[in-house]
């Protein structure tokens, strides 16, 4: 009985700790992003604005690579939306998914974007749920299979690289076979198991959800193998789009390596960089990439101007296109009131602004 009532005052401590630790890590994180700024951007903004002078189109060109991502994302979710999304909801979604992951990481503020798109198309929660986890599923086996190809170039060559793609393509097959067979019941297994005396109930929930949540992604994937194919395809189009616009901030900046190892580089740094929950990747996503392109041949100070270039395009490219998005919904908005105000007065006259219309007395 103590128990049970000392409960929710230590679950109310354990989360306020945790929310201490939160902010703690935050504040530190932040200062050593300031104290690297401090240090790194002098000694790189030389080369770099050499490089823009030199060819002030690169921008653009990284630009034009980061749309092309957009809209194989945009495209994606379209499709697996399963008409709950309008294409300007889309879009909508995917920008204000995307500019949600600059302030809460992980990727959690596009999925609450995406969720709640798909909740005002008309989907149910449970649906909405697993169209979101079948996207996430989808990223994660992109950028696995991305990192085992990176790496694979990048210690190995061409050799390594084709021993990787069977590799992948057999485990594609036996997976597809073992979750065709055994999905639904190893997933109710594992949800409905009970966890040894040993494991605390935080983590026993946390792998029930877990758990659900797989349960979630192969019973969406069996449903609608289309669209899971869909999504796939949308994350690779999209990584291969941000991969060519990595190579060519790396041609542009004359880091020296090839092209083929800077897509390499951008593919084993940025599965790396998912890893890791900050806002927007922000500081383990440019050290990610410098590592990697370290690892091509670059030399640190050859490679830090490029990864700093394209992230710049990267991470402001979508808070430019969110700004003008709402700047147009706020022009079109003022626009049908205007239009509506004018019409009521055409209909009513000029005087029914300011008299308000007789009514005959009851007899």
């Amino acid at each position: 009985m103590i128990d049970d009532v000392d409960s929710p005052a230590r679950q109310a401590s354990a989360f306020q700790a945790g929310s201490r630790r939160r902010v703690i890590g935050l504040i530190v994180f932040g200062a050593v992003l300031v104290a690297a700024g401090v240090t790194v951007l002098p000694t790189c903004a030389p080369q770099l604005a050499g490089a823009l002078r030199d060819k002030p189109a690169a921008p653009l060109l990284l630009t034009a690579c980061w749309l092309l991502a957009a809209s194989a994302s945009v495209i994606g979710k379209k499709v697996v939306a399963a008409g709950h999304l309008t294409w300007r909801t889309a879009v909508t979604s995917h920008i204000g998914g995307t500019v949600a992951n600059r302030v809460v990481p992980a990727g959690l503020g596009a999925a609450g974007v995406f969720i709640a798109a798909l909740r005002r198309g008309g989907a149910t929660t449970t649906g909405a749920v697993g169209v979101v986890a079948l996207w996430a599923a989808a990223s994660g086996v992109i950028h696995a299979v991305g990192l085992v190809l990176g790496v694979a170039w990048l210690r190995g060559g061409g050799s390594a690289t084709v021993a990787a793609l069977l590799a992948i393509g057999a485990t594609i097959v036996i997976g597809r076979r073992v979750v065709t067979r055994y999905g639904t019941s190893v997933t109710m297994f594992l949800s409905r198991r009970r966890m040894p005396a040993a494991v605390s109930g935080a983590l026993t929930t946390r792998l029930r959800r877990i758990a659900s949540a797989v349960g979630e992604v192969v019973a969406a994937a069996r449903a609608r193998p289309g669209m899971a194919f869909a999504a796939l395809l949308a994350h690779l189009a999209a990584m291969s789009s941000l991969a060519m616009g990595f190579a060519t901030a790396s041609a542009v900046v004359g880091v020296p390596v090839t092209a083929t190892a800077s897509v390499a580089a951008y593919l084993a740094g940025t599965a790396l960089s998912a890893s890791t929950a900050t806002p927007a990747g922000i500081g383990s996503a440019e050290a990610a990439l410098v590592g990697a392109l370290v690892v091509a041949g670059a030399g640190v100070s050859e490679a830090l101007p490029a990864v700093l270039l394209f992230r710049a395009v990267t991470l402001l490219a979508p808070v430019v296109i969110a700004a003008l998005i709402a700047v147009s919904h706020l022009l079109s908005a003022m626009t049908r009131r205007a239009w509506s105000v004018a019409a009521w007065r055409t209909v009513d006259g000029p005087s029914a602004a300011s008299t308000p219309p007789s009514v005959d007395p009851v007899p």
